[in-house]
């Protein structure tokens, strides 16, 4: 049986995991509860972890710390890119169930309990919208490769044709300007000196808490790489504690 937490799994989900192969399993995350409310049955004899304790967290402190600075990398890139194509305020129904959903996907190894790797496959989805268009529950399907790939490098794709451009442009802007922060990064930080909340911030801009919580993170680690050179000699220290 799939675990199931207290929050109601969706249908989507219990469909998608009732359809896996041995080598795979499904994670779905509740965006607002910041919880995983259903694991498919193949976590538990793939990774050896317990229904109950899987959680997001545990997720990603099991990636190789080798591999963990390239997938968190990757992950900043990809929901950067996907935040400047969202829709400025609340799509309309008709709109959501057209627009097509985008699929992140990333290899990389993942640590089992008992202490081997697994190289999986990771491919990140949305799966429930809200009638207004917004993501409301997030799908991870995971696909144990291992005896496919041997090879240590981590290899990341986005399914969306302006994506490869998107990136080859934002770095050559970004080697013109100098610029530490995304746009995103920048907007976030403006709210938090002006004293709003995570969640204040993440209701404004129609994105979930946790996604606020990872840029307040990239931020701290942008601002921290930065002092060594002085850009920041102009903010109070108390950004950092804030940040923090």
């Amino acid at each position: 049986m799939p675990y199931l937490s207290d929050i109601a799994a969706p249908p989507e989900a219990e469909r998608l995991g009732s359809c896996l192969f041995p080598n795979q399993f499904l994670v779905a995350f509740d965006l607002w509860q910041q919880r995983c409310c259903y694991t498919s049955p193949q976590a538990e004899t793939l990774l050896g972890y317990p229904h109950e304790q899987m959680s997001l967290a545990l997720l990603y402190d099991a990636i190789h710390p080798d591999d963990l600075p390239l997938v968190t990398r990757a992950a900043e890139l990809a929901m950067e890119f996907m935040q400047l194509r969202e829709p400025a305020g609340p799509a309309t129904p008709a709109a959501s169930h057209s627009a097509p959903t985008i699929c992140f996907s990333i290899d990389y190894r993942l640590r089992c309990r008992s202490g081997h790797y697994r190289r999986v496959l990771r491919h990140n989805f949305v799966l429930v919208h809200s009638e207004t268009g917004q993501p409301l529950v997030t799908g991870s399907l995971f696909t144990d490769i291992t005896s496919h790939k041997t090879t240590l490098d981590v290899r990341f794709s986005l399914d969306h044709p302006a994506f490869a451009h998107w990136l080859h442009t934002r770095k050559a802007e970004r080697e013109r300007t100098g610029a530490d922060l995304s746009i995103r990064e920048q907007e976030i930080l403006g709210r938090m000196l002006a004293g709003e909340t995570t969640a204040v911030i993440a209701n404004s801009l129609f994105i979930s808490y946790y996604t606020v919580k990872t840029h307040r993170r990239n931020i701290l680690r942008k601002m921290k790489a930065s002092e060594g050179d002085g850009r920041l000699a102009h903010l109070d220290a108390g950004i950092v504690r804030l940040l923090a």
